[in-house]
């Protein structure tokens, strides 16, 4: 029976932890499925979901958990179902602290559950200001209208756009 596991990985950055990473899963019979891996701040962080039969699940974490220099720690997952509605937004505004608190409590007041989110900073095109960004993944409740959703948003702030990436899927 296969299992799922989710696996985080942290550790100073440096050449070849994704190719160390990606040896031990292929040796201890992993399927790599999903992964989001970042450098940031000089640290090597990274998630990733993988398949693996029971027979080499021990064997796997065991290894994993032996990687020099890396803090590694599990979760078993479960394979569930693909929300029914879901949209890709994205969210640009003047960067200030507390920004993603706010989106993402508007989010869950509205009922929605980030699937996945990538955020990050840049220089504005013309003034080099600081420009907050959000790309993300939502569910959404069937009895959530877009405009609300947009709405909901674009109040947090006057510089706040909010463009929808794709379409919603029904």
């Amino acid at each position: 029976m296969q299992k799922q596991l989710v696996v985080t990985v942290i550790g100073a950055d440096r050449p070849g932890i994704v190719e160390e990473l990606a040896a031990l899963i292929s040796q201890h019979s992993g399927n790599w499925l999903a992964s989001s891996m970042s450098e940031l701040a000089g640290q090597f962080a990274g998630i990733l979901q993988i398949s693996v039969d029971d027979g080499h699940y021990r064997g796997l974490c065991e290894a994993l958990s032996l990687l020099a220099g890396l803090k590694v720690s599990f979760a078993e997952g479960v394979l569930g179902a693909e929300p029914e509605r879901q949209l890709m937004l994205t969210v640009t505004g003047n960067d200030r602290p507390g920004i993603v608190h706010e989106v993402a409590s508007i989010l869950r007041q509205l009922g929605a559950n980030v699937i996945d989110l990538t955020t990050g900073c840049e220089a504005a095109p013309h003034s080099g200001a600081p420009l907050f960004y959000a790309h993300a993944l939502v569910a959404l409740p069937q009895e959530l209208a877009l405009p609300t959703l947009i709405d909901s948003l674009e109040s947090l702030s006057d510089d706040l756009v909010v463009d929808i990436d794709q379409d919603v899927e029904d």
